[in-house]
């Protein structure tokens, strides 16, 4: 009778040991959001596969209108923090602005707000060497 006892807590222990591993997993997935890094070449092949994203420019609407990234929108830096509930939540989200540094405080905003899977194009249009849309 204590085998059986021993061996049921055993297996009582093991199964917790799993689950709780499990959930120590997932919410280290789900709070480990943070703004990731993509360049030019990266980005390129996002836009070429179609991937579901939105592409967020954050210059000025005059540089914007000069030459952007293929099928970007414009959001000014300026204005993300009023706009940014109109940027889905379900899509992939670039930020691309002149050198970088906009695009990472936007990025960091969006996570702060709930939005994962955001990027930030590294060295903004001043590294950019793909495609440009007028």
């Amino acid at each position: 009778m204590r085998k059986i006892w021993v061996v049921s807590m055993l297996v009582l222990l093991i199964a917790a040991g799993v689950y709780w591993m499990n959930v120590s997993e997932n919410s280290a997935v789900e709070s480990s959001s943070a703004l990731q890094i993509v360049g030019s070449e990266a980005l390129t092949q996002m836009i070429n596969e179609q991937t579901d994203m939105t592409i967020v420019d954050l210059r000025e609407p005059e540089l914007f209108a000069q030459g952007r990234v293929p099928n970007a929108i414009n959001i000014p830096f300026a204005e993300i923090k009023t706009e940014y509930t109109s940027i889905p939540k379900d899509k992939k989200v670039v930020f691309v602005c002149h050198t970088g540094r906009m695009g990472t405080e936007s990025g960091n905003f969006l996570i702060e707000n709930g939005y994962r899977d955001v990027y930030n194009l590294d060295g903004g249009m001043a590294k950019w060497k793909g495609k440009i849309e007028q």
